[in-house]
C-alpha cells in the first residue's frame, strides 16, 4: 500500500486538452489517473495557464470504511477475556487524543502481560520515550469503539437548588459558535499578527467584514472586543491556530472540525476535555452523570465524592499492589502513598475540586458552599441531548437566515466557511459564495452540503440546488487529490 496523488477529470475526453501524459500513470481512457510526477504536472499546467482551474484536494477516509473498521475491532475485542477488555476500557477512559500514559491507567508489574497482549493484538502501540517499561505513552487504535460507560448512580447526591448559587458565566455553547465563526473567517482571510501580538488593522477589518461585524470592520481592533478576543484565545488554547514565523500569518488547523463535530452536547464534551488539565478529564463523566441525576436540581459535593469513591475508586489512578499493600502509582524515588480513604480525600477529592472550579469558569455549573448545579449549557452537556431546533430558511438568492439555536457548532463552521455573514444579530444572515464553496470542496464532498441543508431547511428552492450543483461541477472539472492510498 502506498500514498499517491490522483488527477481526475469530469470526462475522459478532457485528457486530450491537457498534454500531461508524461506525468501520469495508467490508461488514458479513465477519468482518474495516478500522478507519477506531481511537481512536473503542476509546472506543465502552469505553463498552459490551466493551473488556476485545478482543485487540489486531500483524501479522507470514507465513513463506511471507518464504520467497518470499528465493527471489526469491536468483534475482536468481544473475543478477548475480561481482563483484557477491562484494561482496554481503562486505557480508553484515561486517553486524551488517543494517547494514554501507562502510569495513569494500569499496574506496570501485575498487568504487564495484559498490556503486551493488547499491543500484540494491534489495539494499541507504545510510543518512543525514556519512561520505565509499561509506564510511558501508548497510542490507541483510532478506530476503537468507545468504552462501555461506567454505571454511576448519584441519586443520593441530588438535592434542591439553593439560593446562594453563583451567577453563571458565559457558557461553552456560545463560545463554540464564536470559535466556529472566527475559525472560518481566519481560514478565509489568513490575517497577520504584528510583533506586538495583535492582529494587523487591515486584516482585522477584513475579518470584521467577513464576520458581519461593522464595529470591527471600522476599528480593526479585535483585541478590544471581549467576545471575539475570547474566541481567539480559546482557539489558541486548543492549538487550532498556528503562526507562520516568516510571514506571521495565522492559519487554522481544520482538525478543529473533530472538536466541533456531532451534536452540541458532544462538542461541549470534547471542548471541556481539551480545556481541563490532563489528570482531571477522567472525572468529567462522573460529574456529567451527577448533573444528569440531579436534573434541574443541585448536587451535594460531599455525598457525590463519597459515592464516587465507593463506585469508582480507580477513576483517576489505578492501585498498585506491592508486597500485599495497595499504593498509589509513583516513580522509584517517590515515597509510597497508601491507596486508602485518606489518600482519596487528599488526591482525588482535591482534583475534583479543581475540576469543579474550572468548569464553573467555563460556564457549565454554578456553585455554592458544598453544592453545585448545572447551568443551561451544563444541562445540555449532562443530558447529552440537543434541544429542539428552529428551521433555517434559505431564499432563491442563496441567502440563509439562521435563528438562535438552529444549528450545531459544526454546522455553523460549515456555513461560515461556505459563505459570508451579512449581519450578525438575533437572526444571522449568510450568503453562499462560489469562492467559499470552492475552498470548502478542498476538504469535503458536494453531497455534504445538501445533507446539511436537508437536515436544517424545511425547503430548498430548486434554483439553489442547481446553482450549488453547477458551482461544484465547475470547481471539480480538474481535481488533484493528494494522499490517496492504493
Amino acid at each position: 500500500m502506498r500514498a499517491v496523488s490522483i488527477l481526475s477529470v469530469a470526462d475522459s475526453a478532457s485528457w486530450e486538452g491537457l498534454s500531461v501524459e508524461a506525468y501520469l500513470e495508467g490508461s488514458p481512457s479513465d477519468t482518474e489517473r495516478i500522478v507519477a510526477d506531481e511537481s512536473g504536472l503542476l509546472d506543465a499546467l502552469q505553463g498552459s495557464d490551466q493551473l488556476a482551474g485545478v482543485l487540489i484536494r486531500y483524501a479522507r477516509r470514507p465513513e463506511a470504511e471507518i464504520a467497518a473498521a470499528s465493527a471489526e475491532l469491536a468483534a475482536r475485542i468481544a473475543g478477548l477475556s475480561a481482563g483484557y477488555r477491562r484494561l482496554l476500557s481503562d486505557a480508553q477512559r484515561h486517553a486524551l487524543d488517543d494517547v494514554v500514559i501507562g502510569l495513569h491507567a494500569w499496574d506496570p508489574e501485575l498487568e504487564a502481560p495484559l498490556v503486551r497482549g493488547l499491543v500484540g493484538a494491534g489495539l494499541m502501540m507504545p510510543l518512543p520515550g525514556e519512561a520505565p517499561p509499561y509506564t510511558g505513552r501508548y497510542r490507541l487504535h483510532p478506530d476503537l469503539p468507545p468504552p462501555p460507560p461506567v454505571p454511576y448512580d448519584f441519586g443520593e447526591a441530588a438535592m434542591d437548588l439553593t439560593d446562594d448559587l453563583s451567577t453563571p458565566s458565559v457558557g461553552p455553547v456560545a463560545l463554540l459558535h464564536d470559535m466556529a465563526a472566527l475559525a472560518a473567517a481566519l481560514h478565509r482571510v489568513e490575517p497577520r499578527r504584528t510583533h506586538a501580538g495583535t492582529l494587523g488593522r487591515v486584516d482585522a477589518r477584513r475579518l470584521g467584514r467577513h464576520l458581519g461585524l461593522p464595529e470591527l470592520a471600522a476599528s480593526g481592533r479585535l483585541e478590544d472586543d471581549p467576545r471575539w478576543s475570547r474566541a481567539l484565545r480559546a482557539l489558541e488554547a486548543l492549538g487550532a491556530v498556528s503562526l507562520t514565523p516568516l510571514s506571521r500569518k495565522l492559519h487554522i488547523d481544520l482538525g478543529l472540525e473533530n472538536t466541533l463535530a456531532g451534536t452540541t452536547a458532544e462538542a461541549i464534551d470534547r471542548l471541556v476535555h481539551r480545556l481541563v488539565d490532563r489528570d482531571q478529564h477522567v472525572l468529567l463523566p462522573a460529574v456529567r452523570a451527577a448533573l444528569r441525576a440531579a436534573g434541574g436540581g443541585a448536587v451535594d459535593e460531599m455525598i457525590f465524592t463519597e459515592q464516587l469513591e465507593a463506585q469508582h475508586r480507580s477513576i483517576v489512578f489505578p492501585g498498585w499492589r506491592r508486597g500485599g499493600v495497595v499504593l498509589y502509582p509513583g516513580l522509584p524515588d517517590e515515597e509510597p502513598r497508601p491507596y486508602d480513604a485518606e489518600g482519596f480525600a487528599q488526591v482525588e477529592a482535591f482534583l475534583l475540586q479543581r475540576l469543579l472550579r474550572r468548569i464553573e469558569r467555563l460556564g457549565l455549573i454554578r456553585r455554592a458552599d458544598g453544592v453545585f448545579a448545572a447551568t443551561t449549557d451544563g444541562q445540555i452537556w449532562s443530558a447529552a441531548t440537543d434541544p429542539p431546533r428552529p428551521p433555517v430558511w434559505v431564499s432563491s438568492d442563496l441567502e440563509f437566515m439562521v435563528p438562535p439555536g438552529a444549528v450545531t457548532p459544526w454546522e455553523r463552521f460549515q456555513l461560515e466557511r461556505l459563505g459570508r455573514c451579512l449581519s450578525r444579530d438575533v437572526v444571522n444572515r449568510y450568503i453562499i459564495e462560489q469562492s467559499g464553496l470552492r475552498a470548502w470542496l478542498v476538504w469535503h464532498d458536494p453531497g455534504e452540503i445538501f445533507a446539511l441543508l436537508r437536515r436544517r431547511c424545511p425547503g430548498i428552492p430548486t434554483v439553489v440546488v442547481q446553482t450549488i450543483e453547477g458551482w461544484s461541477a465547475a470547481a471539480m472539472r480538474l481535481v488533484l487529490t493528494r494522499g490517496v492510498l492504493v
